[in-house]
């Protein structure tokens, strides 16, 4: 990635049990640091705070198309942050080629993506699954997992898990811990420094250049 592609636009995607007004402070934040930021509610979504409940395919493949066709406008590939259920959202959309790095904050585990079949049998299967990803795929843009020691809707165990699935490929994955914070740690006090860490290691791969300005990271 040349000097000139380097990212300029952060994407929030919320969960299933906040709603975009819960990244407020953090469009604020990541404004000051010069970024255009993006939070925008979808169609078809469902408050829950069930994190780990099966996602109707059909809604999962209308937020995704969503997100896509979103992120088709903005000129060069920005940074995915994700929330629950916007992490997963994070995970797929990065699969498809999507974003210059991504973060998936208590965010449950994508489904895998199953090998194609043939034939009509095929087609109609496809049309009821959920939306998968590759953990293998070495071409994804590189994505942390962001883990919470108090969160019992999404545990940090689970999280964990998921980011090592990732590692075994070649593209980079990181996990990340706070032992004392809960699900909704993005809204909950100290999230400045969670804000801030994700978005320093987002921009190692997508901006270095902006992490050397601030005195953050010496190329």
């Amino acid at each position: 990635m040349s000097t000139l592609e380097h990212a300029d636009t952060v994407v929030l995607i919320h969960g299933t049990c906040v709603k975009p007004l819960s990244w407020e402070h953090w469009m604020s934040r990541y404004t000051a640091r010069g970024y255009c930021v993006i939070a925008t509610g979808v169609p078809d979504e469902a408050s829950t705070d069930d994190c780990l409940s099966p996602r109707d395919a059909g809604t999962a493949s209308t937020i995704i198309t969503y997100y896509e066709r979103l992120l088709m406008t903005v000129p060069k590939p920005p940074i995915l942050i994700g929330h629950c259920f916007g992490g997963e959202v994070v995970q797929l959309l990065l699969d498809r080629g999507f974003g210059a790095a991504g973060v998936a904050i208590s965010a449950p585990p994508a489904t895998e993506r199953r090998a194609r079949g043939f034939g009509f049998a095929a087609r109609v299967g496809r049309r009821a699954e959920l939306p998968g990803v590759d953990y293998s795929s070495g071409n994804r843009a590189p994505l942390l997992l962001v883990g919470a020691g108090l969160d019992f809707n999404v545990p940090s165990e689970l999280v964990e898990a998921t980011a090592l699935r990732y590692q075994e490929s070649d593209a980079p994955a990181g996990y990340l811990e706070y032992p004392g914070a809960c699900h909704h740690a993005l809204r909950s006090p100290g999230w400045e420094q969670l804000a801030d860490d994700v978005l320093d290691w987002a921009e190692l791969y997508a901006a270095p250049d902006r992490l050397a300005a601030a005195g953050r990271w010496k190329p």
